[in-house]
């Protein structure tokens, strides 16, 4: 039988007014293993008030990260959990993940921070499928920071968080913030799980927010280079390896072509250890790109301003969409099927990879 390891608090501000706490976020499942898994919820136990200058006076949420760490679990379990002692809304449940030679499903889709109606229009239709996790491939709020932002968030996934495992990765606009790392309790801003005979690795991108003095951030993504390398090589049995980071290695929104200079670092890496997927965020659309047998797909139309794709790339860019829209993806032995879903509801593409 599995067993609960632990509970962690974690405060999030120092001071605020009294109130009845109110839970604004969850409960969610992360870090799910085949053999343990988190459940974590975002308490709002009051507000401080902030006036600055004489103006505007706002009211800040203040807020607390409550968990558990489960162990003792095992491949292909369905876990659920009551998290609120009997209230519906603390109830939900989670897979753990597939034996190797199981078909699994899961969708990704990020860039969520902003046109909130769109954001829940996207999730709701995430929320009609039967899925086994669910990738954010980053920009989860505007500012990561800013504790008003993340009840907002919490309040658009909650349905969805009920019922999948998730995995996040940071984009620029969380700017590294300590929220990211304690709701979805993360210890290193880079990781990796298997899921079935699926390898995936998560990266941090945002190599901007990592660090202060240039020396420091080009420490950062050198480590994190090297644990890549090291990660796919130890991961060569898996039927199929997957990356997800936020900035893409490369794009066709003229604007932001070449900027991203150092992530491009990572393509030789990919092809070295024959991936066959990189999914990325950051700019706001469709795009499906291949370079040198790996197959590029950017997903960032969870609900932040459209961005126009306006420089295909020659003899690399395969498809693009300027749309809201997620990625369903299907891994079943001897192929992944990829089905691109537009908000309305047209198929994209659909595209099948090979081991």
């Amino acid at each position: 039988m599995f067993k609960v390891q632990t509970a962690v608090f974690c405060a999030l501000t120092l001071t605020a007014s009294l109130a009845a706490e109110e839970v604004i976020g969850g409960p969610y499942a992360v870090n799910v293993t085949s053999r343990s898994a988190t459940i974590a919820w975002v308490v709002k136990t009051g507000d401080v008030k902030v006036n600055v200058s004489g103006k505007e006076t706002l009211s800040v949420p203040v807020l607390r990260c409550d968990r558990i760490s489960l162990a003792g679990l095992k491949p292909g379990q369905v876990v659920q959990y009551d998290a609120l002692n009997g209230k519906s809304e603390g109830k939900g449940s989670f897979k753990t993940p597939a034996a190797p030679g199981a078909t699994f499903d899961f969708v990704v889709f990020g860039d969520t921070r902003t046109r909130h109606e769109l954001h829940r229009k996207i999730t709701g239709a995430i929320e009609k499928l039967s899925l086994d996790f669910v990738i954010h491939t980053g920009d989860l709020v505007t500012d990561g920071y800013d504790a008003a932002q993340w009840p907002v968030f919490f309040d658009i996934e909650r349905n969805l968080l009920k019922k999948v495992a998730f995995y996040p990765v940071l984009g620029n606009h969380e700017r590294n913030s300590r929220q990211f790392y304690d709701f979805f309790n993360v210890t290193t801003p880079y990781y990796s799980f298997d899921w079935g005979s699926a390898h995936f690795a998560l990266l941090n991108s945002d190599i901007g927010n990592v660090a202060i003095s240039t020396a420091a951030k080009d420490a950062f993504w050198n480590e994190q280079l090297r644990w890549l390398d090291e990660d796919l090589a130890k991961a060569q049995k898996a039927e199929f390896r997957f990356v997800v980071m936020h900035h893409p290695p490369m794009t066709a929104v003229k604007r932001r072509q070449g900027e991203d200079k150092a992530v491009a670092q990572t393509m030789p890496i990919f092809e070295k250890h024959k991936v066959q997927a990189v999914f990325c965020g950051h700019d706001h659309n469709y795009q499906r790109h291949i370079k040198n047998g790996v197959t590029y797909i950017i997903t960032g139309g969870g609900g932040a301003p459209l961005y126009p794709v306006d420089a295909p790339i020659p003899g690399v860019t395969q498809k693009v969409e300027s749309t809201e829209h997620y990625v369903k993806v299907r891994v079943a032995p001897g192929k992944t099927s990829i089905h691109a879903v537009a908000l309305d509801g047209h198929t994209i593409e659909e595209v099948e990879l090979k081991p």
